[in-house]
């Protein structure tokens, strides 16, 4: 026998072992019972893990009532676009005339009621003064800039937000 017929023999029994053990120890009967699982999500800020505060927690509809999965699904939309709309708002008013900023600050906030900002801090420093004070500024000058929607309800959201800042690439 040449190495090459020793090679593609040894490896179609290869083939042939490992798929009996296969066959062989397949999943039992009872293990394709369904089960059901109930996610309960309240977690940190959608917008950085290393969020101070806990986040808006999202609520679950029963499975039988799709009048109430449809709302609470609007309200996620609405929740979720909001945060994207703020994080623009933001992001557009970053700009504080030095090009020469590169890197990002993390900026801790509440979105009241109204759509104003409270408690903005600097919660991670990008080691730069200049683009932390730079982040902060540009969180308060977008305080009550984007309207907030009236479905996501009048409770408080603390966020935790990534101000990037890579203006000469």
């Amino acid at each position: 026998m040449t190495d090459s017929e020793r090679l593609w023999t040894g490896i179609a029994l290869s083939l042939f072992l490992h798929f009996g053990i296969v066959i062989s120890h397949g999943p039992d009967p009872e293990e394709h019972k369904p089960f059901r699982a109930i996610l309960e999500m309240d977690g940190q800020s959608v917008l950085v893990q290393e969020a101070v505060q806990t986040g808006t927690g999202l609520q679950q509809a029963s499975p039988h009532d799709r009048e109430e999965a449809e709302k609470l699904d609007q309200k996620r939309r609405a929740y979720l676009r909001y945060l994207d709309d703020v994080d623009d708002a933001i992001h557009a008013r970053r700009f504080s005339g030095d090009t020469s900023l590169i890197g990002f600050a993390i900026c801790s906030f509440t979105i009241n009621s109204d759509g104003t900002f409270s408690d903005a801090s600097v919660i991670r420093t990008s080691g730069d003064p200049r683009l932390d004070a730079s982040a902060l500024h540009a969180v308060h000058s977008a305080s009550g800039v984007v309207k907030r929607p009236a479905i996501i309800g009048p409770d408080p959201i603390h966020v935790s937000l990534q101000v990037k800042y890579q203006y000469s690439l």
